[in-house]
Order: C-alpha cells, then structure tokens, then sequence
C-alpha cells in the first residue's frame, strides 16, 4: 500500500481521531488538576509578573485593616478580630478615642519599610504601597446606592431615613497601620513563585498537546470521507443528521459538559466545599462529549466536501424554496407580459391590410374630434381638437413607418428563402425591426458557413472514397499480378521466392492498413476503451525514440526533454503508439540532411509534447484537413503511408484526455500535444 494509502486507512483515522481525544483529556486533567491544587492550597498566584505586585498579599493587608477599624468602632469584639485575622502573616496597629488594638507596635517609618503596608488616617491621607486598598475613614455619609437608589441597611423593619451614616467623627490620632514585612512574606513568596513556575509548565504542556491535536485535526479534515481504493467521497451514518441538528447537538452536548466543569472548577477555587470526588467525573464526561462534538465537526465536513451541505440543510432547502418560488413568479409574470406585448403586435401588424386600417382609423379620429369641436362651441375646444388631430396623424405616421419596417423584413425573409444569403437590410427605423434585421444578417451568415461546412463535408467525403479506393485497390491489383504470374510461368526458384516475397510485403500493407482503419472506427465511434494510469512522459518519449532509427536514414535528431520525471494521466499503450507515429512520421516526411526536433517540457501546468521537421515536399494543406482519415499530405501518394497515423494519433490523444495540434509554417510542419500534469490539475 502506497503512502495515501496508508494516510486513508480506517486505522490510520482512528488513530488521529484518539490522538486527538486524547490531547484533548491529558490538557483537561493537568490543567483542572492544578487549578484544583491551587483551590485547595490558596491561589497566591494571580498571574502577576513580581511578588511586590501580589493581589493576595494586597487583599491580605486590606481586609485586615477594614476588620481593624470595624473592631475600633466597636462592631465586633476584640476575640471576633482576633479569629477573623488569626491567619494574617503581618502585624497591625490601630487606635481610636484611646482604644489600641495591635499586635506590634508600629510607627510610620518602620510600616512603611515593609514589603506591604497600609496607613489610613480620618483626614484620608492615606499611604500605601499595595495595588488597591480599602479607604476606611469617612466623616461624610457613603452613599452605596445602585442606579441612584440609597441601600436600606437598617436591621429594623421601621422605615428610616439614615443610610450608611456615621454616628461620630472620628478623634484626632486616630490612625490604622498594617504591614507584612519582607520575612513574614518568605513563606508567601515562595508559594508564589512555585505557583507560578506550575502554572506556567502547565500552560507549556497544555499548548504542545493543543497544537498536536490542531496537525491531527487538520489531517482529519483532508482525510475524512476518503477511502484508499478511490477518489469517491463516501458519507457516514451520522451524516444523515439536518445541519441543523448537528449544530443543536453540537452546542447542547458541548456546552452542557463546558458548564459543568466550569461550575465544578468555580467551587474548587472558591474553597467552599470539598468536591474533588466528582473532578473525574466531570472530566471524562467533558472529554466524552468533545469526542462526539468531534464527530459531528467532520459529519459537517464530509457534507461540505461531497457538496451535500446545502441538500441537507432545511434552512438553506427553506431559502432555495421560497427564492424558486418568487424566481418562478417574477419569470411567469416576465413571460406573461411578453405574450400580451407579443399578442397585441401580432394584432396590430400581421396582417398586411393593417396599412390601411390604421389610416382608417386616423381618419375617423379627425372627423370625430372635428364633430367634438363643432357641438362643443369654438374656444378650448378647438385647441383640442387641434392636438387631437396633430395626435392622431403622429401617432398614424409612426405605425405606417413600423409597418413598412415589417414589410421589408418580410421581403428579406422571401430573398433568403429563394437563396440570396448574402442579402442584408439596411436604414431600419430603431426599435424591434432593427433587431430583427440584425438577426437576419446573423442568420444569413450562420447559414453560409453551415453551407460553407457543408460543401468542405462532401468534398472530404468524396476525397475519402477516393483515397481509400485508391490505397485498398493498389495492394490488392499487386498481390493479384503477382499471383497471377506465379501460376502462369516457369519460374526459377528465385524468381517464385522474390514473387512471394513481393505478395507478403503487399498483404502486410493492405493487414496494416485494415488495422488502422479498424482503430480510427473503434475510437472516434467510442467502441475503445481507454485504460489510463500515472504515466511518465519522459519515459514515453525516450521509448518513442529508441524504436526509431533517425540515426540511419539522413536526418539529425534534436532531442530537449526534462531532467526529472513529468508525470500524466493516459493510457500507456495509445500514447505510445501516438509517440511513435508522430516521430516515425517526421522521420519519414522530412527533407534528407535537415533536422527534427523532439521536444517536451512543462508550461502552466501541462506537460507539452512537441515535434517538429522540415517536409521533403510542398505542403499545400490546411493544417486542420491533414488529422483526417486517408488525408496524406503527400498528394501524389508516393510514400507507404496509410492516410490514419496522424488521425489516430489525434484521436488517441483526445480520448485520453490531452490536446492535439497541428501547424503548418511554408516547408515547416509541427505537432503539439498537450496533457494536464498529473497532481498538479485534476486529471
């Protein structure tokens, strides 16, 4: 089995597509494995780029201060800040009216040496080094309202006006320290930077199996719906599905696994319960339902490959439908105003009495507005009856002027049919006679060159006739002769022997020649089978070559092929019959002493196969008469040749797929043949 083969091989796509699966679930469990260890742990990692930047460290020395001052102002207890910050790797140092609660006594200078700190006073001067703080003292009422509506935080069911209010201002000296020194964060720091260094061989591991599973994905989309025997594109089961329930399905399944693990994921972090035993789970879940998402992504690219995604879509049949059916209106309604406008000129000018209708009519029209006019009175409406009458005459003149125009189509028509194709209407009036002229002109002309065709046709087909008379009759009249003269005379042993062999060489002629005729019959008549694979056209051409022996019979051979191969989709056999004819036939024709010359090479895409020489006799041929049957460019048919080499080779070369050309320049004879390159157009 050849590599596309291998490529399109059931097990080589089962493969990818658990490779895939399987990238897929490995990414998944690391990722969800550290996100999980980082829930149970505490994430201190917050994707910063230093520790100085640390949000945890930040929230750590927030949240303690906002504890801090809510136990100064009496809110909670001095035990309930105890336990609240028992945790807080730091130290603090608050006081208020008097009342100091700290675990170590900190001055400005030594809380602003830490690593973290916070400084909050009640005139808001507020130090801090940390990313975000807490601004705890306020003597003005904090307004939390939403879309301008204040918060009731009353803990009464009485309405009240306060909201947020403080009860008191806070005393000079009041002021809130809290730091975390560089020593007290080690611990931290080094959690930190194991997390990071985690995270990011996570995210190394996750991207490799990502882009290992995009090359697998990629390979299935080419591979997908093909088989190794052939190029057909064969569908799946699944494929039947609408597209439509494809993408519902897609989205649903997908989607319901993605939110669940995500939901799990968020509980995990946030630490709110252990819910680990169903991490596994959710995760093979996940990875079941991208698997079928997988499955249904390459049903929808079958379908656009075998071109069925249209045919299997009800919003694109619902589209076409309903576009038909306006198409078919607008077309019905299109055609219906043409017959009306065809049927009313069919009244109006088809009838050659029609002249002196419309004359009629004009004048009844003048004498009705004349009648008008008189018992109407004078004034308005004798200007009418004026523009009635200058109305009726235009109106007459121009429907005698289209009449006359029918008249003379009519005229050219009859000239036409009595033989005068050559006859041409000219000063036609604008409108629908012109056009009609036009078409005569062209039909004129259509049906001289089909005459034309025709005469060439039996011209051709007399000179057939003749030829293959000719051609049939010579061979046979010589083996009569002969045989005849071998049964009438005494003859010398080598006398009978050269007799015979003469008899032999003319039955070759006239077996050769039936043979040919039989070919050009199969092929042109699409009997012949044409059997066509990958061909090297290199190779063809050196074969071509090496049955010729151009070396001996006077000429010089130039020969220009490619280095490598130049592969084509034929049929070996006939191609090489065609090769051999074409340069045995140069070989043959040409002037003693000049050069032929053999070429192939690659020009967009083809492979051009040409060959070239200079004829030992005048060519007095159109270039398009020499591919027909029994058509020698020899005319005195002095030479052996049968009249079908160049015909077979054309048509050979046409049933397989290829151009054939034939130029004729004075003395100079060239044929082209020209293939598509196989793999790099379709064959």
């Amino acid at each position: 089995m050849n590599i596309k083969g291998i490529l399109r091989s059931t097990a080589a796509k089962i493969i990818a597509f658990a490779g895939i699966v399987g990238c897929f679930a490995a990414a998944v469990i690391i990722g969800e494995n550290v996100l999980a260890d980082f829930g149970r742990d505490g994430m201190i990692y917050q994707f910063e780029t230093d520790f100085s930047q640390s949000s945890y460290m930040a929230g750590q020395v927030n949240n303690t201060a906002v504890t801090l001052e809510a136990a100064l102002e009496g809110h909670i207890s001095r035990q309930e800040f105890e336990q609240q910050t028992r945790d807080f790797p730091g130290s603090y140092y608050g006081v208020m009216n008097g009342k100091v609660i700290s675990n170590a006594e900190l001055s400005d200078s030594a809380t602003q040496n830490a690593a973290f700190y916070l400084i909050a006073r009640p005139d808001d001067a507020t130090q801090s080094n940390i990313s975000w703080y807490y601004m705890p003292f306020h003597d003005e009422p904090i307004d939390d309202s939403f879309d301008d509506e204040p918060i009731d935080d009353s803990f009464d069911d009485e309405p009240t006006d306060e909201y947020n209010v403080r009860s008191a201002t806070y005393p000079l000296g009041t002021v809130i320290r809290v730091c975390v020194t560089s020593e007290q964060a080690a611990q931290y720091q080094e959690m930190w930077s194991a997390q990071k260094n985690t995270f990011a061989h996570t995210i190394y591991i996750v991207l490799t199996l990502t882009a290992a599973a995009l090359l697998l994905f990629v390979y299935l989309l080419f591979v997908t719906g093909r088989r190794p025997e052939d190029e057909e594109m064969h569908l799946a089961t699944l494929d039947r599905l609408p597209v439509e329930v494809n993408v519902v399905l897609f989205w649903s399944v997908l989607g319901t696994a993605a939110g669940l693990n995500i939901a799990l994921m968020s509980e995990l972090l946030s630490g709110s319960g252990d819910l680990s035993f169903l991490l596994l789970p959710s995760i093979l879940f996940f990875v079941a339902a991208f698997a079928f998402a997988l499955e249904l992504t390459l049903s929808l690219v079958r379908l656009l490959k075998a071109g069925s995604l249209a045919r299997r879509s009800w919003c694109i049949r619902a589209f076409r439908w309903c576009f038909n059916k306006i198409g078919v209106l607008c077309t019905g309604t299109w055609h219906g105003l043409g017959r009306l406008r065809l049927a009313f000129t069919k009244a109006l000018l088809g009838n050659y009495k029609t002249r002196n209708v419309v004359l009629l009519f004009t004048a009844y029209s003048v004498v009705l507005a004349f009648l008008a006019a008189a018992f109407a009175g004078v004034g308005g409406s004798f200007f009418a009856f004026v523009l009635g009458v200058g109305w009726f005459l235009a109106a007459g003149y121009f429907l005698i002027r289209r009449i006359d125009g029918f008249d003379r189509i009519v005229a050219a028509l009859q000239r036409m049919r009595g033989g005068d194709l050559s006859f041409r209407l000219t000063d036609m009036p604008e409108g629908v006679f012109a056009a009609m002229a036009e078409d005569l002109g062209s039909l004129g002309d259509g049906m001289q060159a089909a005459l034309q065709n025709e005469v060439r046709a039996e011209r051709m087909k007399s000179e057939l006739i003749t030829n293959v008379s000719h051609d049939l009759k010579t061979p046979l009249t010589s083996i009569l002769s002969y045989s005849d003269l071998l049964s009438q005379l005494e003859l010398t042993p080598e006398e009978a022997n050269d007799y015979a062999k003469i008899i032999h060489q003319k039955s070759l002629r006239l077996k050769n020649l039936t043979s040919d005729l039989f070919d050009i019959s199969k092929v042109q008549s699409g009997v012949e089978q044409m059997v066509c694979e990958r061909l090297d056209a290199v190779t063809l051409v050196r074969q071509a070559l090496a049955e010729q022996e151009a070396q001996n019979s006077g000429l010089v051979l130039k020969v220009t092929l490619p280095e490598g191969e130049l592969p084509i989709w034929a049929d070996g056999r006939k191609m090489s019959r065609v090769l051999e004819n074409l340069i045995g036939n140069c070989v043959k024709y040409a002037m003693k002493g000049t050069r032929v010359f053999v070429s192939l090479d690659e020009r967009d895409g083809k492979a051009v196969f040409e060959v070239k020489n200079t004829a030992n006799y005048e060519m007095d041929f159109a270039a398009d008469e020499i591919t027909e049957r029994f058509v020698r460019g020899d005319a005195a048919r002095s030479t052996e040749g049968s009249g079908l080499g160049l015909a077979i080779a054309k048509s050979y070369t046409e049933a397989c797929g290829g151009t054939f050309d034939v130029s004729v320049d004075g003395d100079q004879f060239k044929v082209r043949i020209g293939f598509p390159v196989y793999g790099m157009t379709a064959k």
